[in-house]
């Protein structure tokens, strides 16, 4: 179902900045970050389930960032990403109103490599080792 704002700005991805790694506006491409849990359902000796349980949590997310950026994060790594401690990555939106959103995901690089294409303006995406994710917390 959509959301139908009159007169208003919703959030979009021009009211986003990213902080990674003590930079305060990190020019990412596109990240994706989710919280999934284990459900389960519980049955006895009938056919139907009578009740049901959850488990694990797995928080993940994926970064893609332009070759300017990474070969910066290189740099200043000693050309090693997977040396890097985990760190955090704050995503904040704010609409017209002021209105923040703030989640913060700890997480580290678990790989590293490039995706060299023929298109314009060479990114990578990568798929971050993710230890938590905190939602909206302001």
């Amino acid at each position: 179902m959509a959301t139908i704002r009159k007169n208003g700005k919703a959030y979009d991805s021009g009211d986003v900045t990213v902080n990674m790694l003590g930079n305060p506006d990190v020019e990412i491409t596109e990240i994706t970050y989710e919280t999934t849990q284990e459900h389960q359902k519980n049955y006895s000796l009938k056919r139907k389930a009578h009740s049901w349980s959850t488990g694990k949590i797995e928080d993940s997310c994926t970064v893609t960032l332009p070759m300017t950026e990474i070969v910066a994060i290189e740099k200043a790594a000693g050309s090693d990403l997977l040396s890097i401690k985990p760190f955090d990555i704050n995503v904040t939106f704010a609409d017209e109103y002021n209105e923040i959103i703030n989640d913060t995901i700890t997480c580290k690089f678990q790989k590293q490599g490039r995706e060299v294409t023929g298109e314009m303006g060479l990114s990578k995406q990568f798929e971050m080792f993710v230890l938590n994710i905190k939602y909206n917390n302001i």
